[in-house]
């Protein structure tokens, strides 16, 4: 939805425009501090990897089991729901313009039974995982799978198309936000121990 298209005055407007760009750029700080640190896949327990991808998905108003349990199967669940996230929102039957087509928005050579859940998620996962593996770099991997390794390996980082940089950083702000509702979700405080 775009609110800027919503009755509102300019006021208003402006305002939002604040508030958006002041969390890309708070998100973009809390990354670039985040990024100075070495890169680890580690996978955090099941249980919070699955309330990670449910709360991911819910985010987007999706409630498919058959999504869910394809999501898990992957080498990174919660990267995966956050890539089809911005991909596509969680819609099966999405289409861009340039012909990608799915959840992951995959392109006809890669896929060509796109709607089909499993497979969709298991072969974007695995082209992502090919990313992070050439890369060595989240950031890199998600701007390989959206301009191309080819594009990345020539600009020899980020290439400096708009919508590239804005895909990283809709992922890097889903995963923000992400793990601001799960610190709200936690008690404020726990009562030590009596000592004895």
């Amino acid at each position: 939805m775009n609110f800027l298209k919503l009755p509102f005055n300019s006021e208003k407007k402006i305002l939002i425009l604040f508030v958006l760009i002041s969390i890309i750029i708070l998100a973009n700080f809390y990354f670039l501090f985040q990024s100075n640190k070495p890169t680890e896949l580690h996978q955090p327990e099941p249980d919070l990897t699955a309330k990670k991808v449910s709360m991911i998905m819910q985010m987007y108003g999706c409630d498919n089991p058959e999504i869910f349990q394809a999501i898990m199967q992957t080498f990174d669940p919660v990267l995966i729901a956050t890539v089809i996230a911005i991909e596509s929102e969680f819609r099966i039957d999405a289409v861009s313009p340039s012909g990608a087509r799915g959840l992951m928005q995959l392109t006809p050579e890669k896929l060509d039974d796109w709607k089909n859940v499993s497979k969709n998620i298991q072969v974007g996962a695995s082209y992502l995982k090919e990313q992070l593996d050439r890369f060595g770099d989240l950031d890199l991997a998600m701007a390989a799978y959206n301009a191309g390794p080819t594009t990345v390996a020539r600009y020899r980082g980020i290439p400096p198309y708009k919508e590239t940089i804005q895909y990283v950083k809709k992922a890097k702000l889903v995963a923000l936000t992400l793990e601001k509702l799960l610190s709200q979700m936690e008690p404020e405080s726990v009562e030590p121990e009596p000592k004895a």
